[in-house]
């Protein structure tokens, strides 16, 4: 379990390049209901040079990419964190600049997490302005550096900030670059916290031609507000990102 200790900071070359803003920044009532429709992007997917037949370009922060251009990352990119329902955990997410051993141009969510009180920080983006349609696709692929802790990717086919999210959890390795698959097959449906069961109404399977928002988060909890993560600690934190694709088998 990564310690409380450790610094936020995986690399001391970081250079910060753009910040996006808190996910609820907007109009007055959206800063105090963040779930009040805010402003909307568009849709991503655009195919990946080295495998166009099979892969999706969803986010790319890399040098040289529009998705690194600081307008653009700040009007899609912001963080969502546990202050929404009284917690006290702080994160930011920015483009940063790390030096090429250390993995060029990303994107970062780091800060403080505090598990009394709420205990999750995260990435979110804008509800996308028409829907991403990712049917022909298997699952979301992530070229992440972490910390060693347990991170999730929530996928939504609704603009609803109460609708139904899908979860699904990945590892990370502390200081390590991985490329991570979280196939859509692992998505699960959580619907204000509570896990859908399967025999209730409100179950459904995730509609992959409808994808609405992506987000990336550390949580306390794996699923829900259930069973613990079992490698969550308060105290610094922080996870780096290249690229988000969509892949085929």
């Amino acid at each position: 379990i990564p310690s409380s200790s450790a610094s936020s900071d995986t690399s001391s070359a970081a250079v910060s390049v753009a910040a996006g803003p808190a996910f609820d920044d907007g109009s007055p009532l959206q800063q105090v209901l963040p779930w009040v429709p805010g402003p909307r992007v568009d849709a991503p997917g655009r195919p990946f040079a080295r495998d166009p037949e099979r892969q999706l370009v969803l986010f790319d922060f890399t040098a040289n990419s529009p998705d690194a251009d600081p307008g653009a990352f700040a009007k899609t990119w912001g963080a969502l964190n546990d202050v929404v329902m009284g917690g006290r955990s702080e994160a930011s997410v920015s483009l940063v600049r790390l030096s090429e051993a250390e993995g060029g141009m990303c994107a970062k969510l780091s800060g403080v997490v505090e598990g009394d009180g709420g205990g999750f920080v995260s990435m979110r983006s804008r509800n996308f302005q028409l829907s991403a349609d990712l049917s022909e696709y298997d699952g979301v692929r992530l070229d992440v550096r972490g910390d060693g802790r347990r991170y999730k990717l929530i996928a939504r086919d609704v603009e609803d900030f109460f609708g139904l999210a899908w979860p699904a959890s990945f590892d990370t390795t502390e200081g390590e670059w991985l490329e991570v698959d979280v196939p859509f097959a692992d998505l699960k449906p959580v619907l204000r916290a509570d896990v859908v069961d399967e025999n209730t109404a409100d179950f459904r399977a995730f509609r992959k031609d409808r994808v609405k928002s992506l987000q990336l988060m550390l949580s306390k909890f794996e699923l829900g507000m259930g069973a613990r993560n079992p490698t969550f600690a308060s105290g610094p934190f922080a996870l780096e990102v290249k690229r988000i694709r969509a892949y085929k088998d």
